[in-house]
């Protein structure tokens, strides 16, 4: 297998593995609403992630593990596309909630901000947020080095 071919593979991973993610969040209040699904779509359409890996991750996310060695900024990107997944439907369910908190540590976030981080992410509003100030705010918020 060319090299080429291995960084494309592990690249698959991660994104099949963040968008497995973005699945446990809609599904963890056992309703994924069409504003959810718009989303899910618009993520795995932005991955190449296929009809069949689509429906096959939605089914059963926990086959796909969190894949925790990231560079800080797609860590940051990674948490930024679950919180909007939180945020899609408007309701934010106790349940996400728990679940992001999960994630964000699967992630590696520093353990002792997640919490923090998590109650500032979801103060935001993200319809007026674009990703580069999500991304300076949080950097400046647990002092994240870029």
């Amino acid at each position: 297998m060319p090299f080429s071919d291995l960084y494309l593979s592990v690249g698959l991973k991660r994104n099949m593995s963040h968008f497995a993610n973005i699945v446990r969040i809609a599904k963890s209040d056992n309703v994924i609403t069409q504003e959810e699904i718009a989303f899910l779509q618009n993520v795995a359409k932005r991955f190449n992630i296929d009809d069949d890996k689509f429906s096959e991750i939605i089914k059963c996310p926990e086959k796909f593990p969190t894949i925790a060695h990231l560079e800080n900024v797609e860590r940051i990107e990674r948490f930024y596309d679950l919180v909007k997944m939180v945020n899609a439907d408007h309701v934010i369910a106790k349940e996400e909630v728990s679940v992001l908190r999960k994630i964000a540590t699967g992630l590696a976030f520093p353990i002792h901000y997640v919490d923090e981080i998590v109650e500032w992410a979801l103060k935001i509003d993200l319809d007026k947020t674009d990703y580069e100030s999500f991304q300076n705010q949080l950097i400046n918020l647990v002092k994240i080095e870029h």
